[in-house]
């Protein structure tokens, strides 16, 4: 008996230890899957034996049942993951969000993950498939070895672990870590035989052995016909291929993994698998990704083993993000992190408690958010299992789901739950007004006075937009119905107008304009007339010298914060955030990048 007492107390105690400061110097092993629905993987309840090598990883750690991507696409996704920060905040493909382009390089203002361990004394090294992780897109800051595929031809997921443990056989003797990116289950899914007839032998309809975005243009008014069962049987084919893809991709992680262990490296190694995100099947009208918030898309796998320190086979069913996996990597592996980080380790959760709730957060660890189109007009997503509100930006039309009643997210239920949707809608405003420069313009009243506000934006000849705007009470819940802005072209200017209203308290409108450094002019008017000694401009409570008046903002840093006092009523205060982590910079793309975009369809 006192053996069994003394065996459980170490027990114990090397648990405890998972994420303290005294355990050996570890390898980091990050293998990311491109395009990894969660539930297409055998772990997570999956009918078809597509993954036994990821189940038996699952097996031997931690697996998250909820993991929220930040983004619904592979660029600002993997930047996330590799800065624990928003797309808004590494700007990673944003500026490029909504048009099938991808505008911006990932901002060089903050530390990545491999940067972190490189400081650290790690050798860093990535093996990359996708023509998205190129270097002109930024995420290779802190790599010492980062290898693409020869011309962006494709390296399939054996190559990949060949180049993998190679690399490993040159670099292994001291700490490294390796990002190991496998690239197959995205379109085109084309698996070598076996995997191609591996789960649906029978199948003699109109889709082959392979299937791409220009078969799917091809036959998208027929395979929109869902209740058709040749569609049916057509649809199920193309995930078998998509199957197919995940098994020959599995079966080269086992052979990873294998050579891991042979190699003596298993014990000392914390291997984290993830996906950047998932793929539509026409589960709510679409194909592929980039396109949508729902959770075939940004609900992804995360599973953790470290053999001897980490749980084996525990499962989490707790709401967590991909933001949450670098300050996790970072308190196993013992390291101090002095960089500003959205997300929060999961060390307390593995180890038997509840998720820390870090201060000084956008969001807390209870919300996860996210956000960037590469395709449609821009979205963003806010959940608090178990309700997710999901808010198209230029539309204004809102979704509201219950994940745990209706995880297909087939019933839209915003109206229904008024208050339900109104809290999260604040709670996801207040989150994309935070991340970016923002316009703050604050009207007080005792009552009776008209205030009329208009702000303008050149066209020529630089195009300014207006991107989002909102209205706040003095208690900071949003004004619904109450105020209405109307916004519409006037010569060579965009206007965003409101007119006539009267304020009994405290009105706040936010607004955000693209790009942040537009000039906007600002034309107020209180009772119909113009009154300089009642507008005030930021912490200085300064008044323009007349007005209308413009203002330009800087590059850098906040140039007009909030003031800490507030004059006489009736006034009103502008001022303006300017949010930024880092400067940005426009991807400028290698003819070999645009030349496989061009293949795989990003691209015209």
């Amino acid at each position: 008996m006192r053996r069994v007492l003394s065996v459980l107390f170490v027990l114990l105690c090397g648990l405890s230890l998972v994420c303290s400061r005294e355990q050996a110097q570890l390898n980091l092993v990050i293998i990311g899957v491109d395009t990894l629905r969660r539930d297409h993987l055998g772990c997570y309840g999956y009918e078809r034996r597509t993954s036994p090598n990821i189940d038996r990883l699952a097996a031997e750690g931690v697996l998250f049942e909820e993991l929220v991507s930040q983004a619904p696409w592979t660029l600002p996704s993997f930047a996330s993951i590799f800065t624990s920060l928003y797309p808004s905040q590494h700007g990673a493909g944003l500026q490029g969000s909504g048009a099938g382009s991808f505008g911006q390089r990932m901002r060089s203002g903050f530390p990545t993950l491999a940067m972190m361990l490189l400081k650290h004394g790690y050798t860093t090294s990535a093996i990359v498939n996708a023509p998205l992780l190129a270097p002109e897109f930024g995420v290779d800051r802190g790599f010492e070895y980062y290898l693409t595929a020869p011309r962006w031809d494709e390296r399939d997921a054996r190559e990949t672990t060949e180049a993998a443990l190679n690399w490993i056989d040159r670099h292994g003797s001291g700490p490294f870590f390796i990002f190991v990116h496998y690239f197959d289950p995205h379109v085109t899914y084309e698996p070598p035989a076996p995997y191609d007839t591996l789960f649906d032998p029978g199948y003699h309809g109109r889709i082959g052995n392979s299937f791409d975005r220009d078969a799917y243009f091809r036959l998208e008014d027929w395979l929109s016909k869902v209740e058709d069962p040749g569609v049916q049987a057509a649809w199920k084919h193309i995930m078998a291929l998509y199957d197919g893809e995940i098994a020959y991709t599995d079966e080269a992680i086992g052979e990873f993994l294998e050579g891991l262990e042979v190699r003596g490296l298993r014990s000392n190694t914390l291997i984290v698998l993830i996906s950047d995100h998932g793929e539509e099947f026409f589960d709510h009208g679409g194909f592929e990704h980039g396109h949508t918030l729902y959770d075939e898309l940004v609900n992804v796998p995360l599973i953790m083993s470290l053999p001897g320190k980490l749980p084996i086979d525990k499962r989490f069913r707790q709401q967590v993000r991909s933001i949450d996996v670098l300050p996790t990597i970072m308190e196993i592996m013992r390291m101090d992190v002095e960089a500003h980080l959205e997300g929060v380790s999961l060390c307390s959760l593995i180890e038997g408690g509840n998720i820390d709730e870090a201060s000084g957060k956008i969001l807390p660890a209870g919300y996860a958010y996210s956000e960037s189109m590469l395709y449609g007009t821009e979205k963003k997503a806010v959940v608090s299992y178990p309700w997710k509100l999901v808010y198209d930006i230029v539309t204004g039309r809102e979704e509201l789901f219950n994940l745990k009643d209706d995880p297909d997210e087939d019933r839209n239920l915003v109206e229904g739950k008024a208050e339900v949707a109104i809290g999260l809608e604040e709670v996801l405003f207040k989150t994309v007004f935070s991340m970016v420069g923002t316009w703050h313009i604050e009207i007080a009243s005792l009552g009776g006075h008209q205030f009329d506000i208009e702000m303008q934006l050149p066209t020529r000849p630089i195009l300014g937009s207006f991107k989002m705007w909102q209205f706040f009470d003095g208690t900071g819940h949003v004004l619904r119905d109450q105020v209405k802005a109307l916004e519409y072209s006037r010569g060579g200017e965009m206007v965003l107008e409101v007119s006539d209203i009267e304020v009994n308290g405290t009105v706040e409108m936010v607004a955000q304009v693209s790009p942040l450094q537009v000039p906007c002019t600002f034309d107020i008017k209180i009772d119909g007339e113009y009154d300089a000694e009642r507008v005030y401009l930021g912490p200085g409570l300064q008044h323009p010298a007349s007005l209308p008046f413009t203002y330009k903002m800087r590059r850098r840093g906040v140039t007009a914060g909030e003031a800490e006092g507030r004059p006489k009523q009736p006034y009103v205060l502008v001022w303006h955030t300017n949010v930024q982590y880092g400067p940005s910079a426009p991807a400028r793309m290698s003819d070999d990048t645009k030349r496989k975009l061009k293949a795989l369809g990003y691209i015209q």
